[in-house]
């Protein structure tokens, strides 16, 4: 018998019908020069969602953060276009109390349905200050609540096994709009199993290693993964993760098992691509980009990433994205045909009449 996630409130329920499949991590699109928002380009993002079968999406806010006016307008073009056929995550992720509980009320008011926590706290914290600071910011709010296991700078050393304080998940799992946790993928599968045994029979879980899930799904209901670049291992065409988590969900672990070879091309390039950078506290930005447009999406290179130390964030290069394309077709996947001048500026902006060379700057992209 599996151990499945209850469903005794509201936004348990909620969760249960709709934490399905892949979710992915929406990443904004700017027109020449950086500064302003490519709506046309992001709706085309949105409708490209909706065609890989997502059962959510979540705004990354690096290049718009709180405060800035194009946070809440990035938000409000994504959820106009959503609006009934994707649901949209909001984040908090400041160290901020303060920040975040207003930040909370703004995320309310434009109408998200789910909200990640991502907050960071002190390093010396103890395990009563932790929750005490966790809980503050759930029961602020009535939207489901999403948590986050993660490692580097949002794990606990001191608190758990691998920085992961189970004790104190384990108490803001009783709290009743708290839904899920997203285990971040370089948190090991000796820690994603302590922690599903830990909140499994309360919260659901959604790893994001995939490469896990053929062996958690047989001890647990695993019916999710997302809030990452989900587009690095299906298409529209071909649903590869959304198939793997149906027949999770399921049971059917001879056909999971199956799906897992053929997957694996791309799981395993995508892992070696990103979980270097995450653990330097970034994220391989134009090589995620680049995953989005191989499928159908609009492409466009990502501005400097404000946040990111020096050197964390590979450049994405001829090689690198020749890996890409092999892996894909590895997994029997079928990679756009397109040039990548149209990557360069994205499909919304080359249908305008943009080339490469209006552009300027090409931060971490490579022509050769």
């Amino acid at each position: 018998m599996r151990i499945t996630p209850e469903t005794s409130t509201s936004q348990r329920v909620w969760a249960a019908n709709h934490l399905n499949g892949l979710m992915n991590l929406f990443l904004p699109t700017f027109v020449p020069g950086g500064k302003e928002l490519d709506e046309q380009a992001i709706r085309a993002d949105v409708q490209h969602a909706i065609a890989h079968g997502f059962s959510g999406t979540m705004p990354m806010i690096n290049w718009t953060l709180p405060g800035d006016p194009k946070w809440k307008e990035f938000y409000c073009v994504v959820l106009d276009e959503a609006r009934g056929a994707l649901p949209v995550h909001g984040i908090v992720a400041s160290g901020s109390l303060e920040h975040d509980l207003r930040q909370l009320t703004d995320l309310e008011e434009m109408g998200v349905d789910l909200v990640l926590l991502a907050s960071t706290y002190p390093r010396d914290i103890d395990a009563a200050g932790l929750y005490d600071l966790m809980a503050k910011r759930i029961t602020a709010t009535e939207l489901p609540v999403m948590l986050y296991a993660a490692t580097g700078r949002r794990a606990f050393p001191h608190l758990g096994p691998a920085g992961q304080p189970l004790d104190v998940y384990d108490r803001v799992a009783d709290l009743p709009n708290v839904v899920a946790m997203k285990i971040s993928q370089p948190v090991s599968l000796t820690s994603t199993m302590q922690l599903a045994q830990k909140l499994g029979d309360r919260i659901s879980i959604g790893p994001v290693n995939l490469d896990f899930l053929p062996a958690l799904a047989r001890q647990f209901a695993i019916t999710w993964s997302g809030q990452w670049n989900c587009e690095a291992v299906q298409t529209p065409g071909r649903q590869l993760g959304n198939e793997m988590l149906a027949v999770s969900a399921t049971g059917d672990f001879e056909r999971l098992d199956a799906l897992a070879v053929q997957i694996e091309p791309v799981l395993s390039h995508f892992f070696a691509v990103q979980a270097p950078v995450i653990r330097k506290g970034a994220h391989p930005w134009q090589h995620n980009r680049y995953y989005q447009w191989l499928g159908g999406g609009n492409g466009g290179l990502l501005p400097a990433d404000p946040h990111a130390r020096e050197g964390a964030i590979p450049v994405l290069d001829k090689e690198a994205r020749a890996a890409m394309r092999n892996a894909f077709e590895r997994a029997g996947l079928s990679p756009t045909d397109a040039e990548d001048d149209q990557f360069v500026v994205g499909r919304a902006a080359w249908e305008r009449g943009v080339r490469p060379c209006d552009i300027g700057a090409t931060p971490y992209y490579s022509i050769n």
